[in-house]
């Protein structure tokens, strides 16, 4: 599967491109990092109708694999390539938590493991 991001994607499209591939998993596109030495700085996702040319460093058409095989720590890696800082979450019932701890699960996994866990609440 593939995401393609051209002058005219939104953030929001990007979004639920992602959850529309991965209904347990979800996505948050930043334009800086959010850690820094250890002092945390507040998290500002970017906002939904914002359109990413305003921060992709490339005209051109961008293409984000988002294969059932890819890492999430390889997906993370595609958006850092183009300028952003992303996070993925896996639903976990009612709440959305940070996969950074499994980024070397594949899409596919995680997503499989926030089914589970869904299916129980």
């Amino acid at each position: 599967m593939k995401l393609f991001i051209d002058k005219e994607s939104k953030v929001d499209d990007v979004k639920k491109i992602f959850t529309s591939c991965y209904p347990f998993l979800k996505i948050e596109l930043y334009k800086k990092p959010f850690a820094n030495n250890f002092i945390a700085i507040k998290k500002e996702p970017l906002p939904a109708t914002i359109r990413l040319n305003e921060f992709i460093r490339t005209a051109d058409e961008i293409v984000i694999d988002i294969s059932h095989n890819v890492t999430v720590a390889e997906l993370e890696s595609q958006f850092n390539n183009i300028g952003f800082v992303t996070e993925v979450f896996r639903k976990s019932g009612n709440v959305w938590i940070a996969s950074s701890l499994t980024d070397n699960w594949t899409l596919q996994q995680q997503n499989a493991e926030g089914k589970e866990i869904s299916s129980h609440f």
